[in-house]
């Protein structure tokens, strides 16, 4: 299990999970996701999205990503409640690509959920986790382009491949959302781990992994 290493604001237990980690350790799953922009409060039943937010202790929540990035938000709402979300973002959820509803990506989205029950972004723990980098996200046009619609868009999150062809950095495209809608650096726990460089820790879609999944999961304790 991989820790963000950056200070809460309250006590909580998040963090990423590596192939290695035991089954009974993850979440129970709460979430059929779909690469879209939901952000949901966690429910008792599955449920069609890809976000979840609760402010009830001790209640486990989690999304499951094999190259996607795990983003994970903690922080005080009104009346100082604690609140914690887990949103699974690939190109489309990260860019609201196809997604009927406005609002942006599932970032953007997750934000403003918090800011409508009272929060500061600027009192948000956060923490990308482990996802296909920018070496491996090897992508089309299409994908650049709904990249660049976005408001925290810079050049440098787009590279050429060997082949010529566009990489996106996903994770940075993420880590530029986080500090446009206002997020504090300084409490950003993120971790650049490739989950396509790294099979000893991850499961990885693209480099062949079709059923294997790990969590970002948090819970407050």
């Amino acid at each position: 299990m991989l820790t963000p290493g950056v200070p809460t604001p309250f006590p909580l237990h998040w963090g990423f999970s590596t192939r290695q980690d035991p089954p009974d350790s993850l979440p129970e799953p709460r979430l059929h996701q779909v690469h879209r922009c939901g952000v949901v409060e966690a429910p008792d039943a599955v449920v069609e999205a890809d976000g979840l937010w609760t402010s009830r202790p001790g209640v486990r929540i989690g999304v499951r990503v094999a190259d996607c990035v795990p983003v994970l938000l903690a922080g005080p709402v009104a009346g100082g409640t604690p609140w914690v979300a887990a949103l699974h973002a690939g190109w489309r959820g990260a860019t609201g690509h196809g997604d009927p509803e406005p609002g942006g990506g599932i970032l953007r989205r997750g934000v403003a959920r918090y800011r409508a029950l009272g929060g500061n972004p600027q009192d948000l723990a956060w923490a990308c986790g482990p996802a296909i980098q920018r070496c491996h996200f090897e992508v089309g046009t299409e994908v650049i382009e709904a990249a660049r619609q976005d408001p925290a868009w810079r050049d440098d999150l787009q590279s050429a491949g060997p082949s010529g062809k566009a990489h996106l950095d996903l994770h940075g495209l993420l880590k530029a959302q986080a500090l446009d809608l206002g997020l504090n650096p300084a409490k950003d726990g993120s971790m650049g781990l490739c989950t396509v460089c790294r099979p000893d820790l991850f499961h990885s879609y693209r480099r062949g992994d079709a059923t294997g999944r790990q969590w970002g999961w948090i819970e407050i304790g």
